[in-house]
């Protein structure tokens, strides 16, 4: 086993310890795999759990770029047809990260394979499946497609940073309503519970294989919310003392130590 790297000391005490960092990222970002091989430099983990399940990383590795041909073609059909210059529809482009391999399982297995950390998938491959069957199919519809195209062109890169924004003011929030009103219908879903009872279990156990150093979560950013109503993976770990940081360089909480 690789020497561990990344060890955690307490600034008080100066011993060695653990530290649990829950990384929130925008999905579709696209320039999520610069920012997040960024902060791992920084931050050195010993361990990371992705947001990902292993089946939806096998779908994607064995069909994502049949998807992503399918995409393109019938979005030339319909731009011909509405005469818009696709190429210019951020909406597009967010649809074809989301087809392909997760920038944070990208850029996280590259770490691993440079530094000997360890690496563990610890999304639900039940929920992926059924939000891969559900919902993808109307993602690629003829129908979505055109509708996204009858709306104004976004730039990409200007809606992740909007979210990024949005992420930082609820993240921050004090007041836990706005928070907790922003996840109701989220909160409310069963399936949704389960998925971050699940996500909470498996970093946990990630985080119990390693005696010292640092284990971090890279997962979207709704998921280290706190409405105060138990309901999301943060409140779930919140008794481990989790840091958590958005990956557009944010701090969300103070150092622990």
């Amino acid at each position: 086993m690789t020497e561990l790297r990344g060890k955690v000391r307490f600034r008080e005490y100066g011993i060695l310890a653990k530290e649990l960092l829950l990384i929130g990222a925008v999905h579709r970002d696209p320039h999520g795999a610069f920012k997040l091989g960024k902060l791992l430099t920084q931050e050195s983990p010993v361990a990371l759990a992705v947001e990902v399940s292993p089946y939806g990383l096998f779908y994607r590795q064995r069909n994502s770029r049949h998807l992503q041909r399918l995409l393109i073609r019938r979005v030339k059909r319909l731009a011909r047809k509405l005469k818009v210059p696709w190429r210019d529809w951020g909406q597009i482009r967010a649809i074809e990260i989301q087809l392909a391999v997760p920038f944070e399982y990208r850029m996280a297995q590259k770490y691993c394979r440079d530094t000997g950390a360890a690496l563990a998938c610890i999304d639900s491959s039940l929920w992926s499946k059924d939000w891969i069957d559900e919902h993808w199919q109307r993602l690629l519809s003829s129908e979505n497609l055109e509708v996204l195209l009858k709306c104004s062109p976004v730039t990409l890169a200007e809606e992740v940073e909007r979210e990024y924004k949005i992420a930082a003011h609820l993240l921050n929030k004090q007041e836990h309503s706005l928070v907790a009103a922003f996840t109701l219908d989220w909160s409310a879903d069963t399936l949704c519970q389960r998925r971050e009872r699940e996500l909470a279990k498996a970093l946990e156990e990630t985080y119990a294989r390693f005696q010292e150093g640092r284990v971090a979560y890279v997962g979207g950013w709704q998921h280290l919310l706190h409405p105060n109503t138990g309901t999301t993976l943060y409140e779930r770990v919140a008794h481990l003392q989790p840091r958590r940081i958005l990956l557009s360089t944010r701090e969300v909480d103070p150092y622990h130590g």
